[in-house]
């Protein structure tokens, strides 16, 4: 099925974006100004250098006739094969095609800064309007935007993937929003999907923006709102499957 740009994404990470901008990004570009890529890429090569590590320690003890603490190094790298096997999905573009479509301003050029709103809840079934509903507000420190214009106030359509969730499982505490521009420079794909986000997200994350600095963020730098744009403190986060 053809997938346009504000329509959801493709199942990915256990949940759907309900709305996503669909394409297929220009790598080259992710490579090069993706802070986000490059983190993952990062681990990937940690992860799995240890991983290798463990297998050929291990397998060296078995040659050796040493079974029992061979036996063991291979065990120990059972889990670190599964973190490293699954770092690659992230590098693959999916926050381009797939992620959520979120509103972010430049709030900062030097150093040059986005500001990014989302709506934090993992329910479908909770209406934007709901009491109780919580907004994510984040700061994103960039060298370059590309395409668009690097001026105070300049609407950057930013994707965002989402992480480790409240305690209770209602709110993600943890999500990764980066510029449109980072994946594409088409620029009729980024006014479309500008006008893609609502025209209430754009006009909330002013105010937002403002009260971030004021407010209290958690570990990833994330200021929380309810509906009446009064902070909210989550819970403790716990680690996403």
């Amino acid at each position: 099925m053809e997938r346009n740009i504000g329509d959801a994404g493709e199942f990915l990470n256990g949940s759907v974006a309900t709305r996503a901008v669909n394409i297929d990004p220009d790598m080259s570009k992710v490579k090069r100004l993706d802070i986000f890529h490059y983190r993952y890429q990062w681990l990937l090569y940690y992860w799995g250098g240890i991983a290798l590590i463990l297998l050929l320690a291990g397998g060296a003890l078995c040659a050796f006739h040493h079974p029992v603490w061979g036996g063991i190094l291979l065990v120990l790298a059972l889990p670190v094969l599964f973190i490293a096997s699954q770092l690659p999905q992230t590098l693959k573009g999916d926050a381009y095609r797939n992620g959520l479509l979120v509103p972010g301003i430049i709030t900062g050029l030097d150093p040059l800064t986005l500001t990014c709103l989302a709506d934090v809840r993992t329910g479908d079934d909770a209406s934007a309007d709901a009491p109780g509903v919580a907004w994510g507000v984040r700061q994103v420190v960039i060298k370059q935007l590309t395409v668009q214009p690097e001026r105070l106030g300049e609407q950057v359509p930013c994707v965002s993937l989402f992480g480790a969730t409240s305690q209770d499982g209602a709110y993600y505490v943890a999500f990764e929003p980066r510029p449109l521009a980072w994946g594409t420079d088409n620029v009729s794909i980024i006014e479309q999907a500008r006008r893609a986000i609502e025209e209430k997200e754009w006009l909330l994350l002013l105010p937002l923006a403002a009260a971030y600095a004021e407010s209290k963020k958690n570990e990833d730098d994330i200021a929380f709102f309810d509906d009446q744009l009064r902070p909210v403190v989550l819970s403790k986060p716990v680690k996403s499957d």
